[in-house]
């Protein structure tokens, strides 16, 4: 399947037709910092998650299936399925206790992924989480939440996900009283309105926190905190946030100063990966030059002279392996280094890549945590062994 926008919905009845196994990922153009991954196997779904380190997402699920449990801790170099899988490893958890929290797990990312009508989507085949617990066929999920998906799917219009962020504005403060006073005796789900203070909600919403979070607060569930808002929102009292601002970049976008920061080559013609990769990296102090067609990189590569090369294996016309090959042909990449994505773990693909000259390995969907991390530390490796370079040939003279 190509990365456009399409119907997630549709693309996973199709997947369910033709009986594939593999990972669909669903990214949205409202925000590109979020998107999710459902492991499907057939018309079975094994795993639904959201991409990348959202603990408020973790925080409010757990606290939503096993109030009565610690929450476990969880590490942000691990992919939310690991940590969980960890968590059930270590304190001997039944299986079919954890099976109920891998489903509600799944449930949640499968009704957000499902619910948006036009998103960016990608298929990879034979790609899926280790070991399979839950093979639940995708009917039997999607009929009993279909009422949460046409609920998200009318607050889309004004909320991109639940990673959102609400702000309200001290200049709206006075509309939010008169609106929390009429309300009165409103109730949001079973928690009654006047059970929350106002000094409460004033705190959390200055404080441009995400959904996740505000729910996680008040332990109350996002569609009821949205029903209750909705009038809000709509006339503008309260702001919609994306889940992630770059405010560096903002910064120096609006004062036109040139950045002196390291440049980062992704080819991937994958435009899920490119705005994933951009909004980490960016946000991580690197500049990213998106690269689609692998087949004119070359030209551009060395005119922009990037500081490391992100590549992914599986691409059309020539892949990451013969592509990489032909850069360390170039005597003006043959130093650069870099970094391939595969949807696979193979220790065939490991070995592949470094004859062919790559310095590192990541496994998609990509952990941003293990990308910042693997970028850079090449970058300064790659740096020392230059300026070691460059200070022998000055010996020599």
């Amino acid at each position: 399947m190509q990365d456009n926008l399409k119907n997630p919905y549709k693309s996973l009845q199709l997947i369910a037709q033709k009986e594939l196994t593999g990972c669909l990922s669903i990214s949205i153009p409202e925000d590109n910092s979020i998107s999710w991954q459902l492991y499907i196997g057939g018309s079975r779904l094994y795993f639904a998650t959201v991409n990348g380190y959202h603990p408020k997402r973790f925080g409010l699920l757990w606290q939503q299936i096993m109030p009565e449990r610690t929450m476990p801790k969880i590490s942000s170099d691990k992919s939310e399925y690991e940590n969980l899988y960890e968590w059930q490893v270590e304190n001997q958890i039944s299986l079919t206790e954890f099976r109920k929290i891998l489903l509600h797990f799944s449930r949640e990312a499968l009704i957000q992924a499902i619910s948006h009508t036009n998103a960016y989507v990608k298929f990879e085949s034979n790609t899926c989480i280790k070991p399979v617990l839950i093979a639940a066929p995708l009917t039997d999920i999607i009929k009993p939440v279909a009422n949460h998906v046409r609920f998200w799917q009318k607050m889309h219009t004004h909320v991109a996900s639940p990673c959102s962020r609400i702000h309200l504005d001290s200049s709206k403060i006075g509309d939010f009283s008169n609106f929390w006073k009429s309300s009165n005796n409103a109730s949001i789900g079973k928690v009654p309105v006047q059970n929350i203070d106002l000094s409460v909600w004033l705190e959390i919403l200055e404080q441009k926190v995400s959904i996740y979070e505000i729910c996680q607060r008040l332990k109350i569930e996002p569609h009821l905190l949205l029903s209750f808002l909705h009038p809000l929102i709509e006339n503008k009292t309260l702001e919609i946030l994306p889940s992630a601002i770059n405010l560096e970049s903002e910064t120096n976008l609006e004062l036109n100063q040139p950045s002196n920061k390291p440049l980062i080559a992704c080819i991937d013609d994958s435009h899920t990966v490119q705005r994933q990769v951009k909004m980490v990296l960016e946000s991580s102090g690197f500049q990213v030059l998106g690269i689609t067609d692998p087949t004119s990189c070359l030209t551009s590569l060395i005119r922009q002279k990037p500081a490391l090369i992100l590549m992914d294996i599986t691409m059309p016309k020539i892949d990451g392996y013969e592509l990489c090959n032909m850069l360390r042909q170039s005597r003006h990449m043959r130093n650069v280094p870099i970094i391939m994505f595969t949807g696979r773990e193979g220790i065939i693909d490991r070995v592949r890549a470094q004859l062919v000259g790559a310095n590192d390995y990541i496994t998609k969907p990509v952990n941003t945590n293990k990308l910042i991390s693997k970028v850079q530390q090449l970058i300064q490796t790659s740096q020392k062994s230059t300026n070691q370079q460059e200070q022998e040939s000055l010996r020599a003279l």
